[in-house]
């Protein structure tokens, strides 16, 4: 019963408008809904539709049940119907809701309901961004991906990998990384043999290193053979 009374006192002071956790589910919801069917849909827009809401269905349903419902309950009980009362109600509906638009909705808008909105907006921003680098640690390196590449290549008795601009093109759709990047360590790795500094070697090495990691969680002792015959190029002498 003091929860009930509660939230109908929130709804009569319109304060439920302006709970913290309604709006960052509304928001979140908003936002999976809409990314669902529109890939590049934005959080600005999330926004836009949050703010909607809040003047087209939360303002309007507050008044209208401030007002408009006790005004229809009184048409309807009323035993003599004149249009002088729809006059007296209307000038009484325009003077209610420029008050709760003066002293209830605008200044709760900008004071409450739109800096909570913007720092659940920040919030959820920063864990997607968040949640990209973590992937983008928990990726394999350029080299190590064209060298993991590479294996699989020779695995299936392709040999088809080559270095140039398509070869490059198809494995940045493939590992979704820079195609400048996947170019270079193509030439690295299947170019003629460079002669390194040991600091270069090293660097090579860990990135060998790192392709050998992901076949040895798939037990790919073939994979080994053909890592070790590509990193004898790179043997500092």
């Amino acid at each position: 019963m003091k929860n009930v009374m509660q939230k109908i006192l929130s709804f009569i002071t319109f304060d439920f408008a302006f709970d913290r956790n309604c709006l960052t589910q509304q928001f979140n919801a908003t936002q999976a809904l809409y990314q669902s069917n529109i890939p590049f849909w934005s959080t600005n827009s999330t926004r836009q539709k949050v703010i909607g809401r809040y003047w087209f269905e939360l303002v309007l349903t507050h008044f209208s049940f401030l007002f408009g419902l006790p005004a229809l309950l009184f048409l309807m009980t009323s035993a003599h119907f004149e249009s002088a009362q729809i006059t007296i109600i209307f000038l009484a509906a325009l003077i209610t809701f420029s008050t709760l638009m003066l002293f209830v909705y605008w200044p709760g808008f900008y004071n409450s309901f739109l800096p909570q909105l913007e720092t659940i907006k920040e919030i959820h921003e920063r864990k997607q961004f968040d949640q990209l680098e973590k992937c983008k640690r928990a990726q394999f390196s350029n080299p190590a991906l064209v060298l993991i590449y590479y294996v699989f290549d020779k695995l299936g008795g392709n040999n088809s990998l080559q270095c140039n601009d398509r070869y490059a093109e198809l494995l940045t759709k493939l590992f979704g990384v820079d195609q400048g990047s996947i170019k270079k360590n193509l030439e690295l790795f299947l170019g003629k043999r460079k002669n390194l500094s040991e600091r270069k070697y090293t660097e090579i090495s860990n990135r060998f290193q790192e392709a050998r990691s992901f076949f040895e969680e798939l037990q790919f002792k073939e994979a080994q053979q053909i890592l070790d015959q590509l990193e004898q190029k790179f043997k500092v002498s």
